[in-house]
């Protein structure tokens, strides 16, 4: 299976995780995309362990139910591997080597930093552009991944009645959405910073002009929220989603709630900024972009920009697209799509 591969038209995106299925089909082209059909649906539960797929028929059932609920109609499918699962690195190659011989440089390359079996890996890789440094040279993204993790995938979607087009790592699905935002991208020499507040995880991605520099997952997300809600008001898991997703939050949820998770949110972001600045040569960023389900509450960009003293934004995938259906909900779900939009992308030319 391959992680670069030519476009088709129309595919579906699909963010697979441990609490939420997240669906995008995309029509059109890059310059003008159309969403053709979007759409959320619950996980199932028992059907990951230590986020490796445990029950593909369970998880198919749902997958399905989601593309009948969204109206979906493509049959290809794309979906993205977390980059905590995938292996990459960046190597540079003569510029004037052929095809073959680079394919097979490369595969040389991998031995030396892959830590399985290399009959046990799949392994693809895209030359992204001339070298900084060597202008003999290409730089050259390798990306490696266990072969029991994208056959989970290929089962998956397989059951779910789609075709596997696109196996692509998380990190460079969000990428290319905020590649595709081009009021994110400022004149700074400074790297843009993107924090994604999954469930149980948050992804820290940095970029520079030309590509990610900097990819870190650690544990806080969501479910901290969730707790603050139950903690507050005294409800269950369930009923504290309720809470988070109804259309009137209680009076004081920005007091005892939404302050307390923008008080954790920052101290996280200021730690995981310091890793990258510890193993970087930048010491600040040019500004901070929020993507994830809980991005979208009200008032939390601001509240972070005045703690973090930088310009804080959240990543809409949706504002350079046509919407198709379901667009009276568009609002308080975009922010979590960026995901399933970045995958939906790679089918666009």
């Amino acid at each position: 299976m391959k992680f670069f591969s030519p476009n088709v038209s129309s595919v579906i995106g699909l963010d697979i995780g441990t609490h939420s299925i997240k669906l995008v089909e995309l029509g059109g082209s890059i310059a003008s995309p159309k969403i053709n059909a979007w759409g959320v649906a619950k996980t199932p539960q028992n059907t990951f362990a230590e986020n490796a797929i445990t029950n593909v028929d369970q998880l198919a059932e749902a997958v399905r139910g989601l593309i009948t609920q969204s109206g979906a109609t493509s049959k290809i499918a794309a979906v993205a591997i977390s980059s905590s699962h995938a292996i990459t690195k960046v190597i540079g190659m003569p510029v004037e080597i052929g095809e073959l011989e680079l394919e097979e440089q490369v595969n040389i390359e991998a031995l030396h930093f892959v830590p399985y079996p290399i009959d046990e890996v799949n392994i693809d890789f895209e030359v992204i552009g001339r070298a900084a440094n060597n202008e003999q040279e290409n730089d050259v993204l390798l990306v490696a991944c266990r072969r029991a993790i994208v056959d989970e995938y290929i089962d998956l979607i397989e059951a779910s009645d789609l075709q596997l087009k696109y196996v692509d790592i998380d990190t460079y699905a969000l990428e290319r959405v905020c590649r595709g935002q081009k009021r994110l991208v400022g004149e700074s020499d400074d790297p843009l910073a993107l924090f994604d507040i999954g469930t149980n995880t948050s992804h820290l991605i940095l970029l520079d002009k030309q590509r990610v520099i900097y990819s870190r997952h650690q544990n806080f997300g969501g479910v901290q929220l969730i707790k603050q809600i139950r903690k507050e008001y005294g409800v269950s898991a369930e009923e504290a989603e309720g809470i988070l997703n109804s259309a009137q939050l209680p009076g004081d949820f920005i007091a005892s709630v939404q302050e307390p998770f923008a008080e954790q949110l920052q101290q996280e972001i200021n730690r995981a900024l310091q890793f990258f600045y510890s193993s970087s040569p930048h010491s600040s960023i040019d500004s901070l972009v929020l993507s994830g389900g809980c991005a979208s509450l009200e008032g939390l960009a601001g509240d972070l920009e005045m703690k973090l003293r930088t310009k804080v934004s959240v990543l809409n995938p949706f504002s350079s697209a046509r919407v198709m259906s379901n667009r009276s909900t568009v609002a308080r779900y975009s922010a979590s799509m960026s995901t399933a939009y970045g995958l939906a992308l790679r089918g666009l030319s």
